[in-house]
C-alpha cells in the first residue's frame, strides 16, 4: 500500500540532504569552467554518494539494532538535530569566496561528493528510528539519489547564471528540514508509547 506520510518525508529528507551538493554544485557553476559532461559527472557521484551514504549507514545500524533499537528514536532525534544545527551555522558563516575547486580534476571531485555525504551516512543510521522497512529505505534511498541528481545540475546552472538563490539560504533551509524530520521522529516515538 501506498504510503503518502512515507513519500513526503523521503522528499524532504531528500531535499534536505542535497543542500550541500546543491550549494557546492553553485560554488563550482559560478568558476564557469564547466562543460555539460563535467556537470554530468559532478551531479552524478553527488547522487551517487547522497544513495550510497544511507545504505551503509542503514547497513551498519542493522548489524547492531538490537543493541539500539530501544534508543533508535533518540538516535535518530539527536543526529538529524546535529547536523540540521551544522548545516544552519554553515549557511550562516557561508563565505562564497572561501569555496572555489579545481572541478577540472576528477579526484576533487570525488573528495566533495563523499565530503558532502557524510551527513548522509548519518541518516542512514537513524532509519530505524523512523520505523522504515527495507523497501522504504531503498526508495528512499532512490529518492535521495534523485532529488540529489536534479539539485546538482539546477545549481551548477544557477552557479553560472548566479541571479537566483543565494548558497546560504540552501544550508539554513535544509538544516530546518532535518531539525523538522529529527523531530518528527521523536513525537512519533512518544505518540506511539
Amino acid at each position: 500500500m501506498f504510503d503518502i506520510e512515507f513519500f513526503i518525508q523521503a522528499i524532504i529528507l531528500g531535499v534536505a540532504l542535497s543542500m550541500d551538493c546543491f550549494t557546492v554544485s553553485i560554488t563550482c557553476g559560478l568558476q564557469k569552467t564547466m562543460s555539460k559532461r563535467r556537470t554530468l559527472l559532478l551531479a552524478f557521484c553527488f547522487a551517487f554518494f547522497q544513495g550510497f551514504m544511507p545504505l551503509l549507514g542503514s547497513v551498519f545500524t542493522s548489524l547492531l539494532y538490537d543493541f539500539i533499537e530501544a534508543i533508535s528514536s533518540w538516535i535518530s532525534f539527536t543526529l538529524l538535530f546535529i547536523i540540521g544545527v551544522k548545516m544552519i551555522m554553515d549557511g550562516r558563516n557561508f563565505k562564497l569566496r572561501e569555496k572555489v575547486f579545481d572541478v577540472s580534476s576528477f579526484k576533487v571531485i570525488i573528495l566533495l561528493s563523499i565530503a558532502t555525504s557524510i551527513d548522509a551516512l548519518v541518516i542512514g543510521i537513524s532509519f530505524s528510528g523512523m520505523n522504515w522497512v527495507v523497501g522504504e529505505q531503498l526508495l528512499s534511498i532512490f529518492i535521495i539519489f534523485f532529488i540529489t541528481l536534479i539539485m546538482s545540475l539546477i545549481g551548477v546552472r544557477m552557479g553560472e547564471k548566479i541571479h537566483f538563490i543565494k548558497p546560504r539560504f540552501a544550508l539554513i533551509f535544509g538544516g530546518f528540514l532535518l531539525i523538522l524530520i529529527g523531530v518528527k521522529s521523536i513525537l512519533q516515538y512518544y505518540l506511539q508509547s
